[in-house]
């Protein structure tokens, strides 16, 4: 079986290494982005190393005609920055799937891993599902979730899905070879909720409304794509990666700094207390004991509007 796999990240980097060690016909097509966490020359490399087919984008375009000259059986796509015509990906027979780091049909959208972190979930899902015209909307070949842990953050966790990608390929794999039409399951439309890139608003703490709680789950989502959740003080930017609820209460206004026996505390609402660990100011990853040092001071504010 010809597999061909489509991606812009170095997520595919363990579904590469897996495929190749089964001694499947796998082949990489690596889609153009500006955003992408690794280079051409590296994957060039990789692939060559592993005797992986490798072709680099120039253009968007060019996917259909990888398609139509390598003819693979079948297609994972696990993370590509373009949306597919699917009604050009003629002769695919075991099908397309695309591999969403997220719960469906409840975290369709391009961000799904920050989205489940800011919002707290207890679970945090990853799906395969059939590509169709309609964004994430296919039927569920595979999915499964972890528990999201304190100790989870943004990279964390697309390392981890990066991993846990691999068991549900396989299993698709081994459908696909022993049965002549597996079946899926369909999205519950009623329940579908799209999530849009996050925007400065979203990462932005918002003293006056959220808790303790919100906004170390904010932390852990922003990191460290993001350098941390963004705060703002005296005009300057400074982003938290590392917070937690204190057992302290708080009689002061949400956003007030309290600097005292090297903890770095913030009030937050319903009299709660954030104790900040570590943060980034002007690039520069800083334990919060110094922050005193940085010109952060007792009774200062932060503010929660741009």
């Amino acid at each position: 079986m010809k597999i061909g796999i489509v991606s812009n990240s170095k997520i595919c980097i363990p579904l590469l290494s897996y495929l190749n060690s089964i001694k499947a016909g796998v082949m990489l097509y690596f889609g153009r982005s500006a955003h992408t966490d690794i280079s051409v020359s590296e994957l060039t490399v990789f692939c060559r190393m592993n005797n992986i087919a490798f072709y680099a984008e120039d253009d968007k375009k060019e996917f259909y005609n990888w398609q139509q000259l390598n003819e693979p059986d079948v297609i994972f796509i696990t993370g590509y920055a373009h949306k597919i015509a699917v009604d050009k990906l003629g002769g695919v027979p075991k099908g397309i799937f695309n591999i969403h780091f997220g719960k469906l049909p409840q975290y369709r959208g391009p961000s799904p891993v920050f989205w489940q972190l800011k919002n707290g979930e207890a679970q945090l899902g990853l799906a395969i599902h059939q590509l169709t015209d309609k964004l994430d909307s296919g039927e569920v070949a595979w999915e499964q979730s972890i528990k999201n842990e304190e100790y989870h953050n943004y990279n964390y966790i697309n390392q981890a899905f990066s991993q846990l990608q691999v068991q549900g390929v396989s299993q698709i794999l081994t459908q696909l070879s022993n049965r002549p039409t597996p079946i899926y399951k369909m999205q519950d439309e009623a329940e579908a909720r799209y999530y849009k890139m996050p925007k400065l608003a979203d990462v932005i703490i918002n003293w006056d409304r959220m808790d303790a709680k919100e906004i170390t789950a904010l932390v852990k989502a922003c990191t460290s794509w993001n350098n941390g959740a963004s705060t703002l003080i005296n005009g300057y930017e400074l982003k938290i990666l590392d917070a937690e609820a204190a057992s302290a209460e708080a009689n002061n206004i949400p956003g007030t700094i309290n600097i005292a026996n090297n903890k770095f505390n913030v009030a937050c609402i319903n009299n709660q207390m954030l104790s900040i660990n570590f943060f980034n100011i002007n690039s520069t990853c800083i334990p919060a004991r110094h922050a005193g040092f940085y010109g952060l001071k007792t009774g200062q504010k932060f503010i929660s509007k741009i």
